[in-house]
């Protein structure tokens, strides 16, 4: 397959996935809708986590497979319980709290790397489980009749997204300065500006349509939010090219037309949490 045929292929299959996440979270307050973007949302950290089970192999960690899959499933049900039912507020620490006994667990027969296995799957689920899990109270966020969770998932992944663009054109068209060239050496210091301007001009706009839509964001708020995380998408996005360097793969994985999970979610697996907290304040 020539370079355009791939490019083509990608750009089909991103439209294809920007549809059914937009008809999704769109959607996602019909009763019977609610359960498929739980599903939905549970086989995108299935497949994050395979890769990041992919990722502990090359470096010859031992994670206990069953375990840690299962482990992240739980976490997504988890979160979705709460955004439904929150009374059951404590139930993601509850999950938490028993996976990582079972992680000591699962090493009592071979005592050998129990250390850095342990420690390997904790940061996993940190990394991947709670992030990803707290799309779904975001969408579902139920605090003020004023607030609708859909716009604010919206709002999050176009300033994340719009960062990302920003980045890669400006550094396209102007950048020469790398910016840390070991990690990402595609990346430069002018494309980097370039999606943070983007994001925050973005943001802004927001903040313009914001009474229309069930969705309160005041000027100052979007001017902080804009450029927090633009700032933490660029971050995120070298903290996973870092671990992709380490193991010396190009992509997470090699899913049709994306490349990996990880490698689409990398700016937003900060962000998410940092919106989740910024939501609950």
């Amino acid at each position: 397959m020539n370079k355009l045929d791939d490019l083509k292929k990608r750009s089909y299959m991103s439209i294809a996935s920007i549809l059914i996440v937009f008809l999704l979270i769109y959607f996602s307050n019909i009763l019977y809708v609610r359960p498929v973007v739980c599903i939905f949302v549970v086989i995108i950290a299935y497949f994050a986590a395979n890769e990041y089970l992919a990722f502990a192999k090359i470096k010859n960690i031992l994670i206990h497979k069953n375990l840690f899959l299962g482990g992240v499933v739980l976490e997504v049900v988890a979160f979705f319980l709460v955004s439904q039912f929150p009374v059951l507020s404590m139930l993601p620490l509850a999950i938490f709290f028993i996976f990582i006994l079972l992680a000591f667990v699962s090493n009592f027969k071979k005592i050998e790397n129990s250390f850095d296995n342990v420690a390997f799957s904790v940061f996993g689920f940190l990394y991947i489980a709670f992030p990803i899990a707290m799309i779904l109270p975001i969408i579902y966020l139920s605090s003020s009749h004023t607030q609708d969770g859909r716009m604010w998932i919206f709002y999050l992944i176009f300033v994340t997204k719009i960062t990302d663009i920003g980045a890669y054109f400006g550094g396209k068209l102007f950048g020469k300065k790398k910016l840390i060239e070991k990690i990402s050496p595609k990346k430069t210091v002018f494309g980097s500006i370039s999606g943070l301007v983007i994001a925050l001009i973005g943001s802004i706009a927001f903040s313009f349509f914001s009474k229309e839509s069930f969705f309160e964001l005041s000027l100052a708020n979007s001017i902080i939010l804009g450029l927090v995380l633009s700032i933490v998408a660029q971050l995120g996005d070298l903290c996973e090219s870092l671990l992709k360097r380490d193991v010396k793969v190009k992509n997470s994985s090699n899913l049709p037309g994306f490349g990996g999970i990880l490698d689409m979610m990398d700016s937003l697996i900060f962000n998410i949490p940092l919106m989740y907290l910024f939501l609950l304040g």
